[in-house]
């Protein structure tokens, strides 16, 4: 049983079987109860006219999906996370000491932070930072908290999602731990994520071709005229 009577999600692509076994080792090792959630493939699936990635964009719809199905199915909170993770060992303890700190107002905790990709404001408590954390790999979420993001539309993002969670919105009690629980576990995300993306040269094309042309075009015609 996942602690705290609260739903835990893991998001997987439906062509990754083998990111499923490997996650669901991590779950069965800690002792958690995770329910697999189908993430959205951003390749089979994007719309057109994004503004960011086709993989980016089906990161970000996986988690605002199962935000929805948080606030449909009444869930006080959720744990979520991508399926390329590793826990550190005693999760789940770890994590209840991390759920004793919260303030009854709590909205989300960054579970997964990394070294260097946060901004901290000050310590609230022995394992919490308030402060702006990017990942997406590892958190909590409230379901008041679900309910605002879950009015979000994947399709007019302009940021991946873990962007989404530094700046919007940014009067929530949003803090992220000092010692990360989870790591992505060094595979290239199929989800998406950070550094982990897979590079879409459509998107490229679409919102750069012309730019890139003219350089190129630029560079030509100088190399050419230029005095010899």
């Amino acid at each position: 049983m996942c602690p705290y009577e609260m739903q835990a999600y893991c998001i997987n692509l439906e062509r990754n079987p083998e990111r499923h076994a490997t996650a669901q080792a991590e779950f069965e090792r800690e002792g958690l109860d995770v329910e697999f959630f189908r993430g959205t493939d951003g390749k089979a699936e994007a719309p057109d006219g994004l503004f960011i990635t086709k993989s980016e964009w089906g990161c970000a719809d996986s988690h605002i999906r199962v935000w929805r199905d948080v606030v449909e199915k009444g869930h006080e909170m959720a744990l979520v996370f991508e399926d390329d993770i590793s826990l550190v060992p005693n999760f789940t303890s770890k994590l209840q000491d991390i759920m004793a700190e919260l303030p009854d107002d709590w909205d989300f905790v960054n579970l997964g932070t990394t070294p260097g990709l946060h901004n901290d404001y000050h310590r609230y408590s022995e394992h919490l930072v308030v402060g702006q954390s990017l990942m997406a790999h590892a958190y909590l979420i409230s379901h008041k908290c679900a309910k605002k993001w879950a009015l979000w539309e994947s399709k007019y993002l302009h940021s991946p999602i873990d962007v989404f969670f530094m700046y919007y919105p940014s009067n929530n009690f949003h803090v992220h731990v000092d010692k990360s629980l989870a790591v992505q576990n060094g595979d290239v995300s199929t989800i998406g994520g950070v550094f982990n993306r897979t590079f879409d040269w459509t998107f490229l094309m679409n919102r750069w071709g012309l730019i890139i042309a003219f350089l190129i075009i630029f560079a030509i015609l100088y190399t050419i005229s230029k005095p010899k």
